[in-house]
């Protein structure tokens, strides 16, 4: 599975390519109208960086997409950032604006930067000094000259973005002040590979870091770790400053990492094969119970559902439908596969036998669908392997 190909972090030339999702349509919704619509279907393949430990999407750089919220904890973080009590805030795109109106309120000058229009126009709306623009390496230069130095930037899962990891991180270092601090958002790709959370992975994001791979990239451009923190599940809060020592828990996240083999080549083909393995599982099991005559439906309209039904290749002729609560989503249809949406009550209407869950969220179920589980539903949970559910306790009893 070897190819050439370059590091976009390192610049080295043999890349390995451990595991390919195939072509997969962009976004996860599609309207009635638009399902005999061409849609474009890049290549989701994933490389690892034997010298510098990157995990990456394979293939020519897609289209730039703009990010979304970021710091879903941020009272968390403001909490941090009292303590600093930073003068001047630089905050990049999907940054909450009530953080940013908090920090201004301190006494802080931030200084706002999103593509995306009605974003960029509610923030000057909030009075925060905002412009409509995607921090680069030649806006950094821009800013510099006219005198910015910013000692706290929140870049939010930007790098996680880019084409360019060497040019955005050295972008931010022009601009950070001698005693800074940058906070990064990033997937927690641990997590992610041990849970096989394979469905995380996404056409759109172009790198994902673990804390190994990112304190080299750091290093190179003058940063330094200082800490690494989990403020939610699935994801990481790293801190990157000058100068400074490092807290104990940055070393313990690289030890953990290096206890498990991320470093090197045999972690990332073996994922590969646990997930090839699970596709033929899943699609094995789901068809199995359909042959018997079962209905199957899928909970969640998200990009992971869609991205797993495309994947193992599980359209209408398998899969009655997908259910979710949220009414905007319903009446559409899955990208790829076609599976329509419809509301929760169309278990109920239409007794089905089988609920596939991406992870075990029984609680969630149970809120949306009560009548479910009670009448003797079962759940089928898809990840990190499938598995059929044991029933729950109301269902055995007599």
């Amino acid at each position: 599975m070897n190819r050439l190909k370059t590091c976009r972090a390192c610049g080295a030339r043999e890349l390995l390519s451990f595991l390919s999702l195939g072509r997969l349509p962009l976004g996860s919704l599609r309207r009635l109208d638009q399902l005999n619509v061409v849609e474009k279907r890049p290549q989701l393949e994933l490389g690892f960086c034997p010298r510098c430990g990157l995990v990456q999407l394979l293939g020519g750089a897609q289209e730039a997409i703009e990010s979304g919220s970021v710091y879903g904890s941020w009272r968390t973080l403001l909490a941090q950032m009292e303590i600093r009590r930073p003068k001047q805030v630089l905050a990049l795109e999907g940054c909450p604006l009530e953080l940013l109106s908090r920090l201004e309120r301190g006494g802080a000058r931030v200084l706002y930067l999103d593509p995306h229009p009605e974003r960029s126009q509610t923030a000057l709306s909030w009075a925060i000094p905002t412009r409509r623009a995607r921090f680069d390496h030649a806006l950094a230069l821009r800013l510099k000259e006219e005198g910015f130095q910013s000692d706290l930037i929140l870049a939010g899962h930007l790098l996680a973005y880019t084409h360019d990891p060497n040019g955005l991180l050295e972008g931010l270092a022009q601009v950070l002040a001698e005693q800074g601090h940058l906070v990064l958002e990033l997937p927690n790709l641990r997590e992610l590979l041990e849970g096989r959370r394979f469905t995380r992975f996404s056409p759109p994001q172009q790198n994902y870091f673990s804390v190994g791979a990112l304190k080299r990239l750091a290093q190179r451009h003058g940063l330094q770790l200082q800490r690494v923190e989990a403020p939610a599940p699935g994801l990481l809060w790293v801190h990157l400053g000058r100068t400074g020592p490092s807290e104990a828990g940055v070393e313990r996240y690289l030890e953990e990492e290096r206890r498990l083999g991320l470093e090197g080549t045999a972690y990332y083909l073996e994922f590969g094969s646990q997930v090839a393995a699970l596709r033929e599982a899943l699609l094995t099991l789901l068809t199995e119970l359909k042959a018997r005559g079962r209905r199957i439906a899928v909970y969640g309209a998200c990009p992971e559902s869609a991205l797993l039904l495309n994947f193992v290749g599980l359209g209408p002729e398998v899969v009655d439908c997908l259910v979710d609560p949220d009414p905007r989503k319903q009446g559409h249809y899955i990208a790829g596969v076609h599976v329509p949406v419809q509301g929760p009550q169309r278990l109920l209407e239409r007794p089905t036998d089988y609920l596939l869950l991406l992870q075990e969220n029984l609680e969630e179920v149970s809120r949306w669908l009560p009548g479910y589980l009670e009448g003797g539903g079962r759940c089928i949970l898809a990840l990190p392997y499938p598995r059929i559910l044991a029933p729950q306790p109301a269902q055995m009893a007599p």
